[in-house]
């Protein structure tokens, strides 16, 4: 049986991640996050009932002894670090806190991992941000460019993981998404956060009038593909994203067209979010070409799932918190 261990597994990609693994009958996870596990509705794992997952909450940053420990007893194959601090706009407040998980503790974990001969394969989930706003299609390959302390901080991590492999062959794959949707996210998130500000009668902010161009990549074709690569043996880093760019004014009104609301009367413009990226553009040819991955699921049929499990869930996401709470 296979062991992965997957840090961060209550976060959004997480908890994705550790679904698609349990799928396959011959996986075992070690489930590991921070925070204490949220409601059944924020875990699509939770919808398989076998003996082969446990949870374990640990903060990678305040206890990371209790993690290196954690893993040296289970030696899990693989390793797969989501957990991370990316609320873009707050890392402007607090950078410390932010260089501290994305930063620090991706060196701590990486300095004791490439020491250890159990590990096959180290998986990290990077960001798009890095590289800044795009004019062009860029490569895996690209020079960074990050305008934000949390793009500064995923950068930095990053490049830490490079010196590892280059210096020490650490086996290491990173992968970089643009912005990923689907259900079970975050309620502040856009996708969602629209479509329950819809049925609360409340107006959507647009931020910059909502001119930033977003290409929205469904969650599930990012797993894919990372476990395509981690299938295949892959090393390096891997693009993934969508051919389909729009403007968060346009995500907004195909929301509200599918709920029958009244754009104009249910957004409000607002000033700019501080660095927010115009634009990010994947060149993701290299997954293309050596995975054979192309995305799957479309933009309409993401959001109709998602308007979905928040009807589905209306009677408890009605009475949860709809802004990001910061947990120090």
């Amino acid at each position: 049986m296979a062991k992965y261990a997957v840090i961060g597994s209550n976060c959004f990609t997480g908890s994705h991640i550790v679904d698609a693994i349990l799928e396959r009958p011959d996986s075992e996870v070690l489930a590991i996050s921070r925070s204490p596990q949220p409601p059944q509705l924020f875990l699509p794992h939770t919808r398989h009932k076998r003996p082969n997952l446990r949870f374990h909450q640990i903060d990678i940053v305040r206890a990371f002894d209790d993690l290196r420990t954690l893993l040296d007893s289970e030696k899990p194959e693989v390793v797969i670090n989501i957990a991370a601090l990316s609320e873009v706009g707050l890392s402007n407040f607090k950078p410390i806190e932010y260089y501290d998980i994305n930063t620090q503790a991706v060196v701590k974990l990486v300095d004791h991992l490439r020491g250890c001969d159990w590990l096959h394969r180290y998986v990290h989930i990077s960001s798009a941000e890095i590289y800044g706003s795009c004019d062009e299609p860029i490569t895996e390959n690209q020079l960074f460019n990050p305008s934000t302390p949390y793009a500064a901080s995923k950068a930095a991590g990053d490049m830490h993981i490079a010196t590892a492999a280059q210096q020490f062959g650490f086996p290491a794959l990173v992968v970089r998404s643009t912005n990923v949707f689907g259900a079970h996210q975050q309620l502040f998130k856009i996708i969602p956060r629209s479509a329950i500000y819809i049925k609360l009668g409340k107006t959507i902010e647009l931020h910059g009038g909502g001119l930033s161009i977003k290409s929205f990549i469904h969650i599930r074709d990012v797993v894919r593909g990372l476990l395509m690569a981690m299938d295949g043996g892959k090393l390096g880093v891997f693009h993934f994203s969508v051919p389909h760019e729009r403007s968060i004014a346009d995500i907004v009104r195909i929301i509200c067209d599918r709920m029958n609301a009244n754009f104009g009367r249910t957004t409000n413009n607002t000033g700019e979010r501080l660095g927010q990226d115009q634009r990010y553009w994947l060149d993701c040819s290299k997954a293309e070409k050596e995975l054979g991955w192309q995305p799957e699921v479309t933009f309409d049929t993401g959001v109709k799932e998602t308007v979905e499990w928040i009807e589905a869930n209306w009677n408890t996401i009605r009475e949860l918190p709809l802004e990001y709470e910061h947990k120090v």
